[in-house]
């Protein structure tokens, strides 16, 4: 219970980041934030994955249900508002209908205007290659890391490049999720001797050095492989990924992380809504478009109103559904 408690905190204040960094962040913040936050996802789930022996067409339903199933939900409502909100202010889709389906579907490695939702066809993916490699390769699965490896650092030699499904990040994205498993096997993060704040410290500056300097201050398209160099790319998302749970297992079970955290499917595939909103409302108080990037203190606020929503919206629900059962 213990380390459940402190991987709902973590994703609870994972998804904040990524919210954070969306919501028209600094080059700045973005170094610090996307050096990390989306290998942080693979990584942990990852961690909560458990070899079963479950036959692979079951397998498939059920990923198909807790991945895909959202993705085109998510998809449905925001081709809805998006293709709402342009006809009623320019009369005309958004998008021609072919760049449309071809968005919706994923097929050339654009889901259109809600693109985080890349993340859930890419962790569906990633899920079948990983269960592939357990179910079916017992022994030498070392080598097909090894291939992987190889391949995700050939891949990021073509940065910007999209492609169906994601294909083109699956190898990094499998990598980090391995590594996710094996640091639960190893109980890499259970060890006392990291239970300390100076480690913590050290850690930190390690990581900000690594982003900032060695990377040359790189911000991380992890979608595009835009990383920079792809060697300390992974140290430093590892050295991220290392510091970001010893810090979330010193704070440990925290009821409002834990909300979020359990709910971070929902934030992931709304709050880029809150763009649009922020747009309106901006342009409504100062006839001007918003800019890229703003102060860190305007973005923080951006950011902190959207969750005092989602914690309004959750904490509603809740209710909701104690007064029912």
């Amino acid at each position: 219970m213990k380390r459940l408690a402190w991987i709902d905190t973590a994703k609870g204040i994972g998804i904040f980041l990524v919210v954070w960094g969306h919501f028209y962040a600094s080059d700045t913040l973005k170094i610090v934030i996307y050096g990390f936050h989306m290998p942080l996802f693979f990584f942990l789930s990852g961690y909560l994955d458990k070899v079963r022996e479950i036959p692979l067409l079951p397998f498939l339903k059920k990923k198909s249900k807790q991945l895909l199933l959202p993705f085109f939900i998510f998809q449905i409502l925001t081709f809805a508002i998006v293709n709402g909100l342009s006809l009623v202010g320019s009369k005309q889709l958004y998008a021609p209908l072919a760049t449309q389906f071809s968005q919706f579907f994923f097929l050339q490695g654009d889901v259109g205007f809600n693109t985080p939702l890349w993340f859930l066809v890419v962790l569906f993916s990633v899920e079948i290659v990983f269960y592939l490699c357990t179910r079916y390769i017992k022994k030498g699965q070392w080598l097909v890391i090894a291939i992987l490896f190889v391949a995700a650092f050939l891949l990021s030699r073509n940065e910007g490049v999209r492609v169906i499904f994601g294909l083109q990040i699956l190898p990094v994205s499998v990598l980090f999720y391995y590594v996710g498993f094996q640091w639960k096997v190893w109980q890499i993060l259970e060890r006392k001797s990291w239970n300390h704040w100076y480690i913590i410290l050290l850690g930190v500056i390690a990581y900000l050095c690594t982003v900032f300097y060695l990377n040359a201050g790189q911000v991380v398209g992890f979608r595009s492989n835009n990383v920079g160099n792809f060697f300390i790319f992974v140290v430093g998302a590892l050295l991220g990924i290392f510091i970001f749970c010893l810090i979330c297992k010193k704070i440990g079970k925290s009821k409002i992380w834990e909300l979020f955290g359990r709910n971070s499917l929902i934030i992931m595939g709304t709050h880029y809504f809150f763009l649009i909103f922020f747009a309106n409302v901006w342009k409504f108080s100062t006839q001007e478009t918003l800019s890229s990037a703003y102060p860190i203190w305007i973005t923080l606020a951006m950011t902190l109103f959207a969750f005092c929503i989602y914690y309004i919206c959750f904490r509603f629900i809740a209710v909701l559904r104690k007064r029912k059962s």
